[in-house]
């Protein structure tokens, strides 16, 4: 608005519309997993285990988070063609890098506890997560061939997730039942939303309605460990530590090797996502049900997804510097020019 004045002439007066601006923050608030992250550790001190409805509780969150996660995911015949050997390779990180590099920290747990060696094989054994595709998305990566990469691995995790758990853990999982809840988990969504193709859905609502779901997710697989946690800090101090050279490690020797050998950015930025963000939600959920009565087997999943949070709001800043498409080196060019 401008106020004229025939002594002084005309100035502008700024307008803002507050309850916008609120709205607007609460958005930023709620659509952002670190803050639904803080608030699910200090819920789950405080309330602790719900008991033995957890696993029943941890179903159905993770159906409904899977089934928004994967809403919208679409791709025709002839992309796959085009981007069949970014697509393989994709498959390789997560299944062979990230898998790999998974079990072999794992297995430093077992002389001390062989029940966490459980939690990190289901870690190691689930696909990468939807995720993912928001990390190609932030990080300015070939976000259609994430989709194309991430499909082909959910394909082949329903035959791949229940082959690696009987390979390492045997006979302490029935091979049915974990194939039973990978059906659940990754056929049932991808089905559902078939139909749901058609209905659109608001991005932001979509994102808070995942974020709500990870949130109670965490509340009962933390809240399921808290006395473990309580009681053996020295352990979970190395679980983390763990978990930084599975994310941060791994990450940081892949973006180095590739731009050194002159691998395309767009898909490499990809290739760094599928080989360090496992689905923890899924894995977690595993554990609490597939081994309910051993709680700590489940917490290499909830640390892992803890640290996954912290090392995607890092790396985000960190590529953009480090590696920054090639548009946007462009754009700095002929700014600075």
């Amino acid at each position: 608005m401008s106020i004229c004045n025939n002594n002084i002439g005309c100035w502008k007066i700024p307008i803002y519309d507050a309850p916008m601006d609120r709205i607007m923050a609460m958005m930023n608030v709620l659509t952002d997993i670190r803050y639904w992250v803080a608030a699910a550790i200090v819920v789950a001190m405080l309330v602790g285990s719900l008991g033995e409805i957890v696993s029943d509780l941890v179903i159905l969150v993770l159906m409904l988070q899977m089934i928004a996660a994967m809403h919208g995911l679409s791709f025709h015949r002839k992309d796959f063609k085009a981007d069949a050997k970014p697509i393989f390779w994709s498959f390789v990180s997560c299944f062979g890098i990230c898998t790999i590099i998974t079990l072999l920290i794992g297995a430093l747990f077992i002389p001390g506890n062989e029940n966490l060696w459980y939690g990190w094989v289901m870690l190691a054994a689930v696909p990468s997560g939807v995720s993912v595709i928001t990390l190609s998305l932030m990080m300015r990566g070939n976000r259609v061939m994430s989709v194309l990469a991430l499909t082909v691995t959910y394909l082949i995790a329903l035959g791949l997730t229940p082959l690696i758990t009987t390979v390492f853990i045997g006979n302490a999982i029935s091979p049915l039942e974990i194939f039973k809840y990978v059906l659940l988990f990754i056929a049932v969504p991808l089905l559902v939303n078939v139909p749901l193709k058609k209905v659109r859905i608001n991005r932001n609502a979509k994102v808070v309605f995942i974020n709500i779901m990870m949130f109670l997710l965490m509340v009962f697989s933390i809240g399921n460990n808290r006395d473990f946690i309580f009681g053996e800090p020295d352990v979970v101090a190395l679980i983390l530590l763990a978990c930084v050279v599975r994310t941060f490690g791994v990450s940081l020797v892949m973006i180095h090797i590739l731009k050194r050998r002159g691998a395309d950015r767009d898909n490499s930025v990809v290739y760094m996502g599928f080989a360090v963000w496992k689905n923890s939600g899924l894995a977690t959920t595993m554990c609490l049900v597939l081994l309910s009565g051993i709680p700590e087997a489940s917490l290499p999943c909830v640390l892992s997804l803890l640290m996954e949070s912290v090392w995607f709001a890092v790396m985000t800043g960190y590529i953009k510097k480090r590696w920054p498409p090639a548009k946007s080196i462009q754009e700095e060019v002929l700014t600075t020019g």
